[in-house]
């Protein structure tokens, strides 16, 4: 038996913001089995980079998370702002912004989901090739240290547990192994 969609019998919003939005549905199952409330988190959909120099070095950042309460290693990125829809583009700004790299080639590897149970977002891997070092422009919310390592090296900042963003070690390592 080929499993069913639920349907929602309604919908409200306690809690609404420009950053995240709590969605509250009237669920029944496909089985006819209740829930309510079923809470998903809307937030807009962004974007990550694997950024490799012309060297194949890879290009993370390293700042503040300040829901994890310390430093966090990870990839270049940021939010999809409302109406934007070159994702390759946002990538491209995300990563001038953060890092100061621009240039190369540019192309979307992957649209996946943070946690398809609850988030109703996406997050979209773009492969940044060939990038050279210019001159970075963060937001003023941002304080980024730019890290440069080796193919490997990155692969095992993911596996020891020195990258600590679950999904930033599934982009990394999926994007690794798809431009080899």
């Amino acid at each position: 038996m080929a499993a069913k969609a639920w349907s929602v019998r309604g919908s409200s919003r306690p809690l609404e913001s420009r950053w995240i939005s709590i969605r509250a549905d009237d669920c029944v199952t496909a089985t006819g089995a209740g829930i309510s409330p079923f809470y998903v988190i809307e937030s807009p959909d962004f974007v990550h980079v694997l950024a490799l120099e012309q060297e194949g070095r890879v290009v993370l950042v390293r700042q503040y998370r300040h829901g994890y309460g310390g430093m966090s290693l990870e990839l270049p990125g940021g939010l999809i702002d409302p109406g934007e829809k070159n994702i390759v583009a946002v990538a491209a700004r995300e990563l001038l912004e953060e890092t100061g790299y621009g240039g190369g080639h540019l192309s979307h590897l992957a649209t996946l989901s943070i946690d398809p149970s609850r988030y109703a977002n996406r997050q979209h891997l773009v492969c940044a090739r060939g990038v050279v070092l210019g001159q970075a422009n963060p937001e003023p919310t941002e304080d980024i240290d730019v890290v440069v390592v080796s193919r490997e090296e990155a692969q095992d900042l993911a596996v020891s547990g020195a990258i600590i963003n679950a999904a930033h070690i599934g982009l990394l390592m999926m994007g690794l192994s798809m431009t080899g």
